[in-house]
C-alpha cells in the first residue's frame, strides 16, 4: 500500500500571509522563485501555501471573493509557487482560513459572529482587526463550499489545512438562536457565563457539537471536491483552549491527522505532543512551531538556534512531525537567514527520521477532558492547567505516561493508573468508563469536586458546598504526615483556593486528611489573626484526602489541586500518589536521570526505541550526564543489541530477571537508542 504524504514527511513549513492590500507595496516583491529557494535552504519536505487568509483575500483568481490586489496582473503567482514546490520534490498543502474573514464580515455584516454581551455587535465592530463569520450561517457555508471548488479546480495539492475551526466568541446571531431553539426548545441564548445555569450548560454543550459538525461538514466537502487530498483542521485549541473556543475531539476526529500551533512552555509542548499523539487518526501527529519568539506578534525576534532545536527535537522524540511557521514581510519578502537556521536544525533531525515508528509505551495516563476547561469560581486555574502541572511532575519522575481523552475511553484498560486532576465536563459515557476501569482493578486519582456524581459513586461523598474563603489547608491525620511531606494538623498543607465541603456517606473509605480553615473564615480585611497571613485555626471534619476501594480497584481523591503547585513538598506528594497506584518496580521503562530529562519509549515488532530529551536545554548547550536506563523485557523476548542512533554505535547492556539495563553516553539535547531483539 502506498504511503500518504504525511506518513513520510518530518520537515514541514508555512509562511503566514495574513496581509492587507491597502498599500500598493504589499506583496509587490512576492517571488515564487525566491520562496522556493528559501524552502530548499531549510530542507523542507512539505510546504503549506496560502490560498486564503484571515484578512479574507484569496491568493488565486477567485470569482466568489476578492483576490489580493498585490497579485493582480500576476494572478498565477501562487500556482507557480505550488508547481515549483512539486518540481523540487515537495508536497503542497493548501492553507484556508475558516471563520476568520475580515473582508467578508465587512462585506456581509449579516454573516458576523455576534458576541457582544450587551448588544448584537461583533469584535470587528468593537475595534478588532479580525472579522469572524458564523459557521452556523448557511450563506457563509455556501461561500466556503464555492471557494473549495475554486481551489480544487485551480490547484493540485496533496492536502488541505483549514485554520481557526473554533468559536471566536459566544455567538447569539439569528442562526445560532434558531438552531439552539430547534435543538433544545430554549428561546434565548444566555449572554453571560453562569455555570450554575442549566440553560448555559446546555448551550455550552451545543457549541461543542456545532463546531464539531462544522468541521465534519468542511472535511466531507473537501474530500468530495479533492478526494486525493488529506484534510486537517488546526487543533491547537483542543490542546490549549478553554470553553470559549469549544474545540474538542469533535474537531480532531474530522482530521486525517492531528496537529496545531502552540506557544506555551516546554512542558505544555510535551503535554500537547502526547495529546496530539493520542487523538490523531494517523501517525505522525504534527506540531507547529513559530520561528518568532515567543510568537508571530514579535515579527523580527527569532528563536535562538538552541530554542528551535529543543522545540523541534522534543517533537521528534515523541515521533511527531515538526512544522516551523514563518511570517512574510508585508512587501512579500522572506529572511533567508531564517531558512538557513531551519535547515541547520533539520540537518540534525534527518538522520532520526527512519526510526520514528512504534507504539508508545505508556504505563499511566493523564485524563484530559476538552469539555472540562472552565473556571467556575474565577480562581485562575482549571482542569487543563492542573493537567499541565501533573504532566510536568510525571515527566520529571520518568514514568512512561500518555494522555487519555473523551474519544478514546476504550484505552482505559491499558493503564496501571489513571490521573484525572480537577476533572470536569464528563459525559455519562466517560463517567461510566472511569468507574468500570476502577471496578475491574484499576487505580484512579482524581481531584476537585466538579464531578459530584463521580464523587458520590467512587468514594460515597456528597458535595455540600464550598468554603467561603480561599485560605484553606489540608491537615493530615498522624498516620499520613510522611505521605504529605511532613505537614501535620498544627502545620497543615496550605492552598489559596476555595475547597469543596464534602460529607462521606460510604463506609469503604479511609480519610487521610481533613479540611482546616483559618481563624477568620471570611476574607474580611478587618477580621484577621495575623496581618501578613491567614494561619490555620479551625480543624473541620470535612475530608480532603481520601483512599477508597471500589470493586477490585482503588480510588484516591484529593479536594485540592496539589498537582498545580511546583513546590517540592507538593510534587513529592504527587510522586507518592503515583507510587501508590503504579509502583516504580512495575514500570516498563525508567531511568535515574535528572528531572529535566524526559524519557520516552516505543515498542516495535523488532524491539524498542528509547528516546530522551533535555527539557532545560538552552544556548549554554550543557550536556546531559550519563545515566542508567532500565527496560522490562517480556518473557520470550531476547535482546540482541543496544545501539545509539543514528550512528548505530553499540552499547554495553545486561539482562537480569526480565530487566534490560544500559548506561547512556554523555549527550547533548537528545539521544535515541534502538534495542533489537534476537
Amino acid at each position: 500500500m502506498n504511503q500518504q504524504w504525511y506518513e513520510k514527511s518530518f520537515r514541514r513549513n508555512l509562511v503566514d500571509m495574513h496581509i492587507e492590500d491597502w498599500d500598493e507595496r504589499f506583496l509587490s516583491q512576492f517571488s515564487p522563485e525566491d520562496y522556493v529557494e528559501n524552502l530548499k535552504r531549510a530542507k523542507i519536505k512539505s510546504a503549506m501555501l496560502y490560498f486564503h487568509s484571515h484578512v479574507g483575500y484569496s491568493y488565486y483568481p477567485t470569482k466568489s471573493g476578492k483576490m489580493h490586489r498585490g497579485l493582480v496582473g500576476r494572478e498565477d503567482a501562487m500556482r507557480r509557487l505550488a508547481d515549483l514546490c512539486h518540481e523540487n520534490g515537495m508536497d503542497v498543502i493548501g492553507y484556508y482560513s475558516l471563520i476568520f474573514n475580515t473582508y467578508e464580515e465587512d462585506r456581509h455584516p449579516e454573516w458576523r459572529i455576534m458576541d457582544g454581551e450587551e448588544d448584537d455587535s461583533s469584535k470587528r465592530q468593537r475595534g478588532s482587526r479580525y472579522g469572524h463569520c458564523c459557521p452556523n450561517n448557511p450563506e457563509y457555508r455556501e461561500y466556503v463550499k464555492t471557494q473549495m471548488r475554486e481551489i480544487a479546480d485551480y490547484f493540485t495539492v496533496e492536502g488541505m489545512f483549514y485554520d481557526m475551526t473554533y468559536w471566536s466568541g459566544v455567538c447569539h446571531c439569528p442562526h445560532c438562536t434558531k438552531r439552539f431553539f430547534e435543538e433544545t426548545g430554549y428561546f434565548e441564548i444566555p449572554r453571560k457565563e453562569n455555570w450554575e445555569d442549566p440553560v448555559w450548560r446546555t448551550f455550552i454543550q451545543k457549541r461543542y457539537e456545532w463546531i464539531g459538525e462544522f468541521a465534519r461538514f468542511v472535511t466531507a466537502y473537501s474530500k468530495e471536491v479533492m478526494p486525493h487530498a488529506s484534510v486537517q483542521h488546526n487543533c491547537a485549541y483542543a490542546s490549549t483552549g478553554v470553553w470559549k473556543q469549544a474545540c474538542t475531539e469533535g474537531v480532531t476526529d474530522a482530521c486525517d491527522f492531528c496537529g496545531g500551533d502552540l506557544y506555551g512552555s516546554i512542558y505544555a509542548h510535551s503535554f500537547a505532543a502526547k495529546y496530539y499523539r493520542a487523538v490523531t487518526q494517523n501517525a505522525p501527529f504534527e506540531y507547529m512551531i513559530s520561528r518568532c519568539n515567543p510568537g508571530l506578534a514579535q515579527h523580527t525576534v527569532n528563536r535562538t538556534h538552541a530554542e528551535m532545536e529543543l522545540q523541534t527535537f522534543l517533537t521528534i522524540a515523541h515521533h511527531g512531525a515538526p512544522f516551523i511557521i514563518d511570517a512574510m514581510d508585508p512587501v512579500g519578502t522572506m529572511d533567508s537567514r531564517v531558512y538557513e537556521q531551519i535547515g541547520s536544525v533539520f540537518s540534525k533531525t534527518i538522520p532520526y527520521e527512519p526510526y520514528l515508528t512504534g507504539k508508545p509505551m505508556e504505563d499511566v495516563a493523564v485524563y484530559y477532558s476538552t469539555t472540562g476547561r472552565y473556571d467556575r469560581f474565577g480562581q485562575g486555574f482549571d482542569h487543563r492547567s492542573a493537567v499541565i502541572g501533573l504532566s510536568q511532575t510525571l515527566a520529571s519522575c520518568h514514568v512512561p505516561y500518555g494522555i487519555l481523552t473523551n474519544s478514546v475511553m476504550e484505552r482505559c484498560k491499558d493503564y496501571k493508573m489513571i490521573f484525572a486532576p480537577m476533572i470536569a465536563g464528563l459525559g455519562d459515557a466517560q463517567r461510566a468508563a472511569l468507574c468500570s476501569y476502577v471496578k475491574e482493578g484499576g487505580t484512579l486519582y482524581f481531584s476537585g469536586a466538579e464531578e459530584p456524581a463521580l464523587l458520590r459513586e467512587l468514594i460515597g461523598g456528597e458535595l455540600m458546598g464550598y468554603t467561603d474563603t480561599i485560605h484553606t489547608y489540608l491537615a493530615p491525620l498522624p498516620a499520613y504526615e510522611d505521605f504529605m511531606s511532613g505537614f501535620n494538623e498544627k502545620y497543615p498543607m496550605t492552598f489559596k483556593v476555595m475547597l469543596p465541603l464534602v460529607k462521606l456517606t460510604g463506609a469503604a473509605t479511609t480519610v487521610a486528611a481533613r479540611l482546616c480553615l483559618p481563624y477568620s473564615k471570611a476574607d474580611d480585611p478587618k477580621a484577621f489573626s495575623s496581618i501578613h497571613s491567614n494561619p490555620p485555626g479551625e480543624l473541620t471534619n470535612h475530608p480532603t484526602l481520601v483512599f477508597a476501594n471500589y470493586g477490585k480497584g482503588k480510588v484516591i481523591w484529593c479536594a485540592a489541586p496539589v498537582e498545580l503547585d511546583r513546590r517540592k513538598q507538593y510534587t513529592d506528594m504527587m510522586r507518592r500518589i503515583l507510587e501508590l497506584g503504579a509502583p516504580e518496580k512495575e514500570w516498563s521503562l525508567t531511568c535515574d536521570a535528572r528531572r529535566q530529562v524526559e524519557l520516552l519509549g516505543f515498542e516495535t515488532e523488532n524491539g524498542y526505541y528509547v528516546n530522551f530529551v533535555d527539557l532545560l536545554f538552552d544556548d549554554e548547550r550543557v550536556t546531559t550526564r550519563p545515566f542508567t536506563v532500565k527496560l522490562r523485557i517480556p518473557a520470550g523476548r531476547e535482546v540482541a543489541s543496544v545501539n545509539l542512533l543514528p550512528t548505530g554505535a553499540p552499547l554495553d547492556f545486561s539482562v537480569r530477571d526480565g530487566e534490560l539495563t544500559f548506561r547512556t553516553p554523555e549527550t547533548e539535547l537528545i539521544a535515541m537508542f534502538e534495542i533489537k531483539q534476537k
